[in-house]
């Protein structure tokens, strides 16, 4: 799979796909700050600028499944439309990184809203296999007491080694399957990690309306043996079992010490669409 950032975030969350080697990466900026696979675009003036005046960029290499990856507050995601257009005919995911709004200047927020609005209907038509939200302050209160000098590197570790597992659990016969079948018209998602202990789930973005929750369930051998694991597993997804929302689970055995729970979370609702 190729993962391409764009802009800071974008190439920031990029760069930690380097702890995996299922990976090729590209990171699209106008500098490079020890970017692998860095393409420089022109710095320009204004977010509309980067569009206007993009020039096609080396993506030869750059074939098959790909994840983009940007958040919408730069300017340098002016050019994030473009770049798609010269991935078409790929399979294309795209990772939107919101950045914390206490943050943002007036410019920066309506950067962000006509990028994830732009991005959520090039979902609904087609023309994504998938866009996730991701939220950069949800994914802070999961990593929990981080330094102020590590704190990016786990922010962005964490958004990479989620993808990456559920990426692995994808491609891997589970043990016992109960999964949900995603409508075609789902096409806005997001994450989660549940603590299999607690059951507690932590989102990495607050989706509205979710019509699909699958769970997967990365479970260590003595669990796998434990009589009571499945009832435990079926309890919890039973749970999140409401009206209008169907959830289901898959089930893998890991060589992990702890067990891991993720889960994707869908939607066919247009996220934020009335915030002014």
């Amino acid at each position: 799979m190729n993962i391409i950032g764009i802009g800071h975030a974008g190439c920031q969350v990029a760069k930690a796909f380097k702890n995996y080697d299922q990976y090729k990466i590209f990171c699209i900026d106008t500098e490079n700050k020890g970017y692998p696979g860095f393409l420089r675009i022109k710095e320009e003036n204004s977010h509309e600028d980067y569009e206007k005046n993009y020039k096609k960029l080396n993506l030869n290499k750059c074939t098959g499944e790909t994840t983009v990856i940007l958040s919408g507050t730069g300017k340098v995601s002016g050019s994030a439309l473009r770049v798609l257009e010269q991935l078409k005919g790929s399979l294309l995911n795209v990772i939107y990184i919101k950045s914390d709004e206490t943050k943002k200047s007036g410019e920066s927020t309506t950067r962000e809203r006509v990028v994830l609005g732009v991005l959520q209907q090039y979902a609904r038509s087609n023309m994504l296999e998938r866009l996730y939200i991701i939220s950069n302050k949800n994914v802070e209160s999961i990593v929990g007491d981080v330094t102020i000098k590590n704190y990016w590197n786990e922010i962005n570790n964490v958004i990479s080694s989620t993808y990456h597992m559920i990426n692995v659990f994808g491609k891997t016969e589970p043990l016992l399957v109960n999964k949900v079948a995603v409508n075609q018209t789902a096409k806005i998602a997001t994450f989660s990690v549940v603590n299999f202990v607690t059951g507690k789930e932590r989102l990495f973005y607050d989706l509205e309306h979710a019509r699909v929750k699958n769970y997967f369930y990365g479970i260590n051998n003595k669990d796998l043996e434990d009589s009571k694991t499945l009832s435990k597993i079926r309890d919890f997804v039973k749970v999140k079992n409401q009206d209008k929302v169907d959830a289901g689970f898959m089930i893998y055995s890991t060589d992990y010490e702890d067990n891991y729970v993720y889960s994707l979370h869908y939607a066919s609702y247009i996220q934020e669409q009335n915030i002014e």
